[in-house]
């Protein structure tokens, strides 16, 4: 059966007897067939990431900026300051939370810190900093030195893979502390609870007994909630991510390096003074 709906639709009735502009294709597809005008336009898919890109992790960096902007002059045993980055391991175990050789109250990259990281300051051409690097050839873009500042505030991540704490704030009573811990990745909240929380006296190492409530405010953010502590304490250190305890893990299984090493796994410790 020919469906007429369309048409009927475009058309009154008194045109309708004269042929509704027949043969003009109105209310036709381009096969010939009515269109059906209940449907909507397909959605309209996303675009794929351009992974040629540079990413906010080392090691894109290391592919995208170091090795074709840097290695030129840092490379191999002679390199200026003993800041070699030949590859990704020596770009990490020379730069992530290494003292700068020019400015010892810097690390060349502070995980969660652009702005007290040597490199950030040297690329982005900050006057404490001296030369702007790369020294004599024009700057990095803006894109590239933001990327690197993305990076070193979301906790110096090595690869896209690695999961890392990023940021803290707390607040600190007599008997109460409450701290926030934003991660690097959306993460799962069933791979943790209270009782995963370990609490330490920094003065002598032992564990502590105290209630502890945890809460995610959203899907990278933990709140952390101790209370009923001894007023005397000095200073405590949360410990997260105890293998004999809890494993923290992101939604795609990773997880979480608690050391800061560029390897999953690791202990988590935040110490706080009260």
């Amino acid at each position: 059966m020919k469906r007429f709906i369309p048409i009927l639709v475009a058309c009154s009735m008194g045109t309708f007897l004269q042929g509704c502009n027949a043969g003009d294709g109105t209310g036709l597809n381009d096969d010939g067939q009515p269109v059906d005008l209940s449907l909507p336009d397909p959605p309209s898919q996303p675009e794929p990431p351009d992974e040629d890109s540079l990413q906010a992790n080392l090691a894109s960096i290391q592919e995208k900026v170091l090795v074709p902007r840097c290695t030129q002059c840092h490379a191999g045993g002679n390199a200026p300051l003993g800041l070699a980055m030949d590859d990704l391991a020596t770009s990490q175990s020379n730069l992530i939370n290494v003292d700068s050789a020019t400015n010892s109250s810097f690390k060349r990259v502070l995980p969660g810190d652009a702005e007290n990281s040597f490199l950030y300051l040297k690329i982005s051409g900050a006057p404490i900093a001296g030369n702007q690097m790369p020294l004599g050839e024009a700057p990095l873009d803006q894109e590239t030195q933001n990327t690197i500042k993305d990076w070193i505030n979301n906790g110096a991540p090595i690869d896209s893979s690695q999961v890392t704490v990023v940021a803290n704030t707390m607040s600190v009573t007599a008997d109460t502390v409450s701290v926030a811990l934003a991660f690097s990745n959306e993460m799962s909240s069933d791979t943790l609870s209270a009782n995963d929380v370990q609490v330490f006296s920094t003065t002598n190492n032992e564990l502590i007994s105290a209630t502890t409530n945890i809460q995610w405010s959203d899907e990278k953010t933990l709140n952390i909630n101790i209370s009923g502590l001894d007023p005397a304490l000095t200073g405590i250190a949360l410990v997260l991510n105890e293998p004999l305890t809890s494993t923290i893990i992101d939604k795609h299984g990773f997880v979480l390096d608690g050391d800061m090493d560029g390897n999953e796994g690791g202990v988590f410790t935040y110490e706080i003074l009260k």
